[in-house]
């Protein structure tokens, strides 16, 4: 049984998600799902996924990287995974935004949807860019997937 990520490892998965998703926001205005594994010595592993397809369905993307996930951390490699997606936030959410980055994020023990609303704003005249305005974000405690409870308990 692997030893739980400490809260520290999890929030550097967290940033890791919130920094790339700005990334690829500012640079193309979306973005499909990706995630990190935190291995046991706390590193933080990007992980990525290629079904293909230039325009991957996001949600076949999404299953293909929960299951890459998942099988490493029944291997062991993994104490703390992070699975983001780009959503609209649930209406039974009051936000500033409708858009928002999800984070499943996931030890054992733990386990989270974090989400980070998000507005983009096109700015200049001649030499366009895309500016991305992050609300604060918000937990939402969940049952866990990629790290199930073990038997009996």
């Amino acid at each position: 049984m692997s030893v739980p990520a400490s809260p520290e490892q999890l929030h550097g998965a967290l940033m890791y998600c919130i920094n790339f998703a700005k990334t690829m926001l500012e640079d193309a205005g979306d973005f499909y799902p990706f995630g990190a594994m935190l291995t046991a010595d706390g590193q933080v592993t990007a992980i990525g996924g290629d079904l293909g397809d230039p325009r991957p369905d996001q949600q076949q993307l999404f299953q293909f990287l929960s299951a890459a996930l998942s099988a490493e951390v029944r291997s062991g490699r993994a104490v703390g995974v992070a699975l983001a997606a780009n959503v609209n936030i649930p209406p039974q959410y009051t936000t500033k935004f409708r858009d928002g980055l999800r984070v499943q994020l996931e030890s054992r023990g733990f386990a989270r949807l974090i989400y980070v609303p998000y507005q983009l704003k096109r700015t200049g005249l001649l030499r366009r860019s895309i500016a991305v305005d992050f609300d604060e974000p918000f937990s939402v405690e969940v049952a866990a997937t990629l790290f199930p409870a073990p038997d009996g308990v």
